[in-house]
């Protein structure tokens, strides 16, 4: 694209292939974004299973040191 005293818009080309997740509410439909100066994408995908150990989530932990 170019811009200046007229618009100019070249053939669309593909950056690269992506398997984004399907969106399930209607706030997921817009899938990607694009940094200010264009240069990075952050894209929602489906994370793959893998080995992964379970979280633990401790709630009200300052309590706990107190004891």
């Amino acid at each position: 694209m170019r811009a200046g005293a007229g618009f100019d818009v070249g053939v669309p080309v593909s950056l690269f292939q992506v398997n984004a997740k399907v969106p399930v509410a209607t706030s997921e439909f817009v899938m990607y974004d694009v940094s200010r100066d264009g240069q990075r994408f952050l894209i929602n995908t489906p994370v793959r299973q893998g080995n992964t150990s379970p979280m633990t989530v401790v709630l009200n932990w300052p309590a706990k040191l107190n004891k």
